[in-house]
């Protein structure tokens, strides 16, 4: 069904895997039909420029035509200005661009409306939500007409759903979730009422794509801060102390593990228990003292010192009775420290088999690069960077996990930089199902300071953290007014955890051999090659589906 244009303006509709650019010509191959299980969220786009006597007076009316279009969702695709695409020395040429550039990233709410230009091209992101859709193929006509009614432009698209449901999630995902950065932008009181109402509204979200394990400040995260700053506090556990014992409060964790339960959260990653990069201090802990709340832990405290070991036992022993009683602990995680390096492996030993006693009915993961620290036995659950994992593939690892950040940008390796295109941060499903990775992490869900956290930034115009990290790196959501806006590289991500269910469901019905087979069709898929191109990926589906839809009948 090709697209109908006039003169006023020309639609193009394309994948979700194209990012069109403000430009006044595009390349990207059309996209006229597609298919998804039931339960996937399906995307797309339209794309759209004005002609050179339209001079956007006044904007044209969108109208949805389909039997299934109380299930649609349009955003419109903004751009962003990315002034780091990557750092200096950590680039490949699996890049849009390298430059200063004007990019789309950020999927605004339309308002039933478009303003097109006659300059550049723009486009807007169909969202179809399918859980209970009725299986078959179901047209989409989106036109586009002025005031007077007149239709300017028409995309047909057809969307086929097969009749099977897209089966559960397995993989653990997590993004921290940063609840100082929502107090911070939107100037609310930590953990007041409304700050609660903003938390929500970004767990919300986290759930709705993929994300099912939730960072949990039980004390301030010790996170990308400056030694010798703090960010805000937000804490979970209340704390007294009378000179000899502690007690403990969980009121206000009990409150975040209804929320996690309400919006599907199944797993609890607890924050760390120890300062980041080699573990030397505390985490800044605040605790009620003579009727006064005081620092009484943070960087003024070494990590292997008698009182922070004092309340450590104290704490974990409090913490894990409530945890048992109201958390199923296989599905609780717990941090010593945040991406120890070999020089920090005696060290790192020593804190493991001091915490390792109050948590044996609890698993401890971190971020860690080097295989060495696991063969060690210090880390249950070892996070390798995608850069270093082949390690942890080689010998066999069955619990591995895997993470990107912003050292992830070259080796074509997959990541979610804004200068990146599509398929490189799709591509991650695919791998994490050939691998069988337990789990994936990314660290910047919401992270709106510069680096080391020593100011707030407005992300809308700065995505680089003043120059620390690649743009993009540190979220995948934008403070809206009201509430989370998501990134295009957010949805984007979520297709890939779809890809990887696909995948596994299609794995019950003929077998792994078949599939693995399926996924290097043409060359073997690894962490650092495959097809550098949106086509496979889009062919890959239909075929996963095509061979599903063949295998139920």
């Amino acid at each position: 069904m090709p697209d109908i244009c006039t003169k006023a303006l020309t639609v193009k509709t394309v994948s979700s895997l194209e990012k069109i650019l403000p430009t006044p010509n595009t390349d990207a191959p059309s996209f006229a039909d597609g298919s998804c299980l039931i339960g996937e969220r399906f995307s797309y786009q339209i794309a759209y420029i004005g002609d050179s006597d339209f001079h956007c007076a006044g904007r044209m009316k969108i109208n949805i035509n389909s039997d299934i279009s109380d299930r649609i969702t349009i955003y419109n695709v903004e751009c962003v200005p990315v002034v780091m695409a990557a750092y200096q020395d950590e680039y490949d040429n699996g890049y849009i661009t390298r430059d200063n550039a004007i990019i789309p990233d950020i999927l605004a709410k339309n308002d039933g409306t478009i303003a097109a230009s006659a300059t550049h091209w723009r486009s807007i992101w169909i969202a179809v939500e399918t859980d209970d859709a009725a299986p078959g193929k179901h047209n989409i006509e989106i036109s586009f007409s002025d005031d007077d009614d007149n239709v300017c432009a028409k995309s047909m698209f057809e969307l086929n759903i097969i009749s099977a449901r897209l089966p559960k999630q397995t993989l653990m995902f997590t993004q921290w979730f940063y609840c100082d950065c929502i107090s911070s932008y939107y100037g609310l009181t930590p953990l007041s009422q409304e700050h609660w109402e903003y938390i929500e509204k970004f767990v919300s979200m986290a759930a709705d794509n993929g994300i099912n394990m939730l960072l949990t400040p039980i004390f301030t995260p010790a996170l990308d801060t400056k030694v010798g700053f703090e960010r805000p506090t937000v804490q979970l556990i209340d704390i007294d102390y009378d000179g000899a014992k502690y007690t403990f409060g969980f009121d206000k964790l009990g409150r975040w593990l209804d929320m996690c339960r309400k919006y599907g959260i199944e797993y609890l990653e607890i924050a760390h228990l120890y300062s980041q990069w080699g573990a030397e201090h505390t985490p800044k802990i605040v605790v009620r003292e003579n009727g006064a709340e005081v620092k009484k832990f943070g960087w003024h405290t070494d990590a292997s010192s008698d009182e922070y070991k004092d309340f450590l036992a104290q704490m974990l022993t409090a913490l894990t009775g409530y945890l048992k009683e109201n958390w199923d602990c296989d599905k609780v995680y717990f941090h010593i420290s945040d991406e120890p390096h070999k020089d920090h492996i005696e060290y790192y030993g020593e804190l493991y088999h001091f915490v390792k006693p109050y948590l044996t009915d609890f698993k401890l993961m971190d971020a860690l690069s080097d295989y060495e620290i696991y063969e060690k036995g210090y880390i249950d659950t070892p996070v390798s960077a995608t850069r270093t994992i082949d390690d942890f593939i080689e010998h066999d690892v069955d619990n591995v996990w895997a993470y990107y950040c912003c050292g992830e940008g070259k080796y074509n390796l997959s990541n979610r930089f804004i200068a990146m295109p599509s398929y490189r941060n799709r591509i991650m499903g695919i791998q994490l199902y050939k691998y069988n990775i337990d789990g994936f992490l990314q660290w910047g869900y919401n992270f709106y300071y510069t680096q080391l956290s020593t100011k707030l930034i407005n992300p809308y115009v700065c995505n680089d953290a003043e120059g620390g990290f690649p743009g993009g790196d540190a979220f995948s959501v934008y403070p809206g007014a009201d509430g989370p806006e998501p990134s295009l590289r957010l949805l984007v991500f979520y297709e890939g955890l779809c890809d990887m269910r696909a995948l596994k469901y299609l794995e019950s019905l003929v077998g792994a051999d078949k599939v693995k087979a399926l996924v290097d069709k043409y060359g073997e898929i690894t962490f650092r090659e495959y097809p550098r191109n949106a086509e496979y990926i889009l062919n890959l589906r239909r075929e996963v589906n095509a061979m599903i839809e063949e295998n139920i009948k």
